[in-house]
């Protein structure tokens, strides 16, 4: 349980100051690298179902509490599908490595806010955005992908000193 609030701390951390991060010139707006999602991408890999759940709801919790009820649902539809494509990818796929589910993960991710965006506004118009998502995906799905990679160490030395100071 510690590690599970350790992860979620760092994942919603990582998400409070990603939203002070001016939208760069390449992506478009409000489009960000998802780092928040490199911690639910390590709990996918190495924590397991119901912590990954609980990181992906208490993100989009405090989504909804920083940023309102649309930003909240679009946290929550992106952090399920892209969620589930993660626990997916890294039990079933395991040949697909982390850069591989970082690209996946973010196509869901995206996927499900334009979901939410279409039910909210109510127009198919918003699909027009798709082909440059996609493109975001990619870009974003490689770095989080490869800052994953670099920091499963890290991550893996964290688990571990928690979980030997809970045995104390």
């Amino acid at each position: 349980m510690t590690v599970t609030a350790l992860f979620t701390a760092i994942s919603v951390v990582l998400s409070v100051l990603e939203s002070f991060l001016p939208t760069f010139a390449v992506l478009p707006p409000g489009a960000k690298p998802g780092l928040s999602n490199i911690i639910v991408m390590f709990s996918a890999l190495s924590l397991g179902v119901p912590q990954t759940v609980f990181i992906i709801l208490t993100k989009s919790f405090f989504a909804f509490l920083m940023r309102g009820a649309v930003a909240g649902l679009m946290s929550l539809a992106g952090g399920i599908l892209s969620g589930i494509c993660m626990l997916f990818v890294f039990r079933k796929l395991k040949i697909i490595g982390c850069v591989g589910a970082g690209v996946l993960s973010a196509l869901c991710h995206n996927t499900g806010q334009l979901l939410v965006s279409f039910l909210t506004v109510g127009t198919w118009a918003v699909f027009g955005y798709a082909p440059v998502l996609l493109i975001v995906s990619v870009v974003t799905g490689v770095i989080t992908g490869t800052l994953l990679k670099a920091s499963i160490p890290y991550f893996k030395g964290l688990e571990k000193h928690f979980s030997k100071e809970m045995e104390k």
